[in-house]
């Protein structure tokens, strides 16, 4: 979610400082799916932020839970067409760790790397990077568990 964004519209279409930082706590403490769930902002900018802000930068395309069900993988589409991918590892009962991509595609072109045969595409922003720590944590809080730990790997 671009944070800048939505400050300027909220700011820009006469609502206060305060109403900027519920939406805040609405995306990355309450981890609303949709401005829809925001009951707590009026219903007014809630259907603004709908039109003009939107939660996630990224698209789920596919996910990939590994047999043992202690990893989960996702590959995202970004608004320009690149894929990436980011990783959900469960350790022990209380671990959280979401691997994030940090680039589209590897400037390092390793022969054995199928990442590295495709080149490098972008760095992503840092929207692109913490919407998917916050796919993972809307989906594991589902099941009231949190992310712990965050890790980059650099390309995806």
């Amino acid at each position: 979610m671009n944070e800048e964004l939505l400050g300027k519209v909220i700011l820009k279409n006469g609502y206060s400082q305060f109403r900027f930082k519920q939406a805040k706590k609405n995306v990355f403490t309450r981890l609303i799916e949709s401005w829809d769930a925001a009951t707590d902002l009026p219903e007014d900018l809630r259907a603004l932020l709908a039109r003009e802000v939107p939660i996630e930068s990224l698209s789920a395309r596919l996910l990939v839970e590994s047999a043992k069900k202690d990893t989960l993988k996702a590959l995202f589409a970004t608004r320009d067409g690149l894929f990436i991918e980011a990783v959900l590892m469960r350790h022990d009962r209380d671990r959280r760790t979401v691997c994030v991509s940090s680039q589209a595609g590897c400037p390092m072109r390793c022969s054995f790397c199928a990442t590295g045969k495709l080149g490098f595409k972008r760095n992503l922003t840092a929207e692109e990077i913490v919407d998917q720590v916050l796919f993972f944590a809307r989906l594991i809080n589902k099941k009231k568990e949190c992310v712990t730990n965050v890790v980059y790997m650099g390309m995806g």
